[in-house]
């Protein structure tokens, strides 16, 4: 169980660090190529809509930073999960 968790986990971290770290394009929809919604897309469009209404000329910068933090969260809890249920 604890790998099948952490694989969930580490695919959403690393989603987040594509999106962060991906060369931005005008119509980008940071859906991944694929056009069913879940979670992580709802996550993605709240930052991304939280980031247009704070700051519109730079919400692109302020987007990837928030995905950086997303995806050090979830691989912090990866970790976690690790730590605390291999002792």
């Amino acid at each position: 169980m604890l790998f099948a968790c952490s694989l969930v986990l580490l695919f959403i971290a690393g989603n987040a660090f594509y999106i962060a770290f991906k060369k931005y394009e005008e119509d980008d929809d940071f859906s991944g190529g694929v056009h069913t919604y879940t979670f992580i897309d709802l996550v993605f469009g709240v930052i991304l809509l939280i980031s247009e209404k704070f700051a519109p000329q730079k919400y692109v910068a302020i987007f990837k930073t928030l995905s950086i933090l997303f995806g050090l969260m979830i691989l912090g809890f990866t970790v976690l999960l690790w730590i605390l249920f291999t002792s």
